[in-house]
C-alpha cells in the first residue's frame, strides 16, 4: 500500500511541474518578454551567457527580482502567483537553481 501511495504521489508532482512550467510559460510569452531578451519567438537557453545574465542572476530570487521589476516597469499586471509561475518557468527551464534553499522569496 505504501508503495502505491509513493507512486501516485511521484506521478501527481510530476504533473504538477508540468503544469507549472506550461502556465509560466504562456504568462511568459502572452507578456512577450521575449521582444527584448531575444527577437524570435523561442527562448535561447545560450542568451542566459549571452546577455550575461547568469553572472548577474546568483539564485532564484533573483530571477523573482527580475521578474517583478520587469512586470511593474512594462506594467503587464501579473499577480503575484503569476509572477511565481513565471519565476518558476524561468528557474526550471534555463537556470536550475536549486529550490531547496529558496523556497520563500
Amino acid at each position: 500500500m505504501r508503495y502505491l501511495i509513493f507512486i501516485l504521489t511521484v506521478i501527481t508532482s510530476i504533473f504538477a511541474n508540468e503544469n507549472i512550467i506550461k502556465e509560466g510559460k504562456e504568462l511568459y510569452l502572452k507578456a512577450n518578454c521575449q521582444k527584448c531578451h531575444l527577437q524570435d519567438e523561442k527562448f535561447d537557453p545560450n542568451s542566459i551567457k549571452k546577455e550575461g545574465l547568469k553572472s548577474k542572476i546568483k539564485d532564484k530570487k533573483g530571477i523573482h527580482k527580475w521578474v517583478v521589476d520587469c512586470d511593474s516597469y512594462f506594467n503587464i499586471g501579473w499577480f503575484p502567483q503569476e509572477q511565481d509561475l513565471v519565476t518558476e518557468y524561468l528557474n526550471r527551464v534555463y537556470y536550475k537553481f536549486s529550490t531547496q534553499n529558496n523556497s520563500k522569496k
